[in-house]
């Protein structure tokens, strides 16, 4: 029987941001585009209004070690933004995940509703064999652009998603400022890097992606951690908000290769007479 793995991902902040190219200056234009997107990332996460949504999570787990490289169609190196991951195995992780996401006060509350179509009472978010994620919601854009974090952006290139012109950064948090990586088997923490890309749409100047990989040592159990997360308009009481609408988490271990595909659906607003139940015995809140 395989003993819980956890990998858990905190960001840990560091001196200052530096706006670096690797090889080469960025141009104007690219370090305004920049600064330009600097201000809304670092209020994503106050600027949210309390809302629920519907969280659905298609997870597989594969032998097969030849993971692709691509997100959603769009090229970039593997990769992922904040938040914090579990890796549980082997168990049952073929399996559809339905839960009701409530964001209130800048905190995330899951609330697992159904297993591959059926009620699923007493279960919690973090308690999954396979791969679980957390935090997709701004922490991930916030903390990339928080001056503490000594992140270096380099130009990348210019790219076209969905009839949308992109701008393209590559960016790289050093150890010292990057995320702590656990593993429970062991014991074992790490202060690990990361690098990654950022999509920022040319027209709008929002960020519409996030990819990112975490640097592990080649002798840590946790052989492999990333996160893509897509962004999109989404109305919430009359007011137009950039929100996740789709994520790929993926880990590997030393046997098993972990996916999980995220749909973020039916955002609405979460009323100021809702109350939420932390706990297996929550019930809906009030709309």
């Amino acid at each position: 029987m395989k003993i819980l793995k956890i990998l858990a991902v905190l960001l840990v902040i560091g001196v200052q941001t530096v706006f670096a190219a690797v090889g080469s200056e960025l141009t104007p234009e690219q370090a305004r585009v920049l600064e330009a997107v600097r201000p809304s990332a670092l209020q994503y996460s106050q600027n949210l209004p309390n809302f629920i949504c519907t969280q659905v999570t298609h997870r597989t787990a594969t032998a097969d070690t030849n993971f692709g490289t691509s997100f959603n169609g769009a090229s970039s190196s593997r990769g992922g933004s904040g938040g914090a991951g579990s890796l549980r195995g082997p168990g049952n992780v073929n399996d559809v995940i339905e839960e009701r996401l409530t964001y209130f006060d800048q905190f995330e509350h899951y609330e697992v509703v159904a297993v591959n179509g059926k009620n699923a009472n007493g279960k919690e978010h973090m308690q999954f064999a396979g791969a679980i994620s957390a935090g997709e919601f701004g922490s991930g854009l916030r903390n990339l652009f928080d001056p503490r974090s000594h992140a270096t952006f380099s130009w990348d290139k210019t790219a076209r998603l969905g009839g949308r012109s992109l701008y393209v950064f590559k960016f790289e948090v050093p150890s010292q400022n990057g995320t702590i990586v656990m593993d429970r088997d062991t014991d074992q923490k790490i202060f690990a890097a990361y690098n990654g890309r950022l999509f920022v749409d040319r027209e709008t100047q929002q960020v519409v992606r996030i990819t990112s990989e975490i640097e592990l040592p080649i002798d840590f159990p946790i052989k492999m951690a990333t996160i893509a997360v897509d962004y999109k308009p989404v109305e919430i009481a009359g007011t137009s908000y950039s929100l996740p609408s789709h994520s790929e988490i993926r880990m590997k271990d030393s046997s098993r290769l972990y996916v999980n595909q995220i749909e973020f659906r039916n955002y609405h607003r979460f009323a100021v007479e809702s109350t939420i139940h932390y706990g297996s015995d929550a019930s809906q809140p009030k709309q």
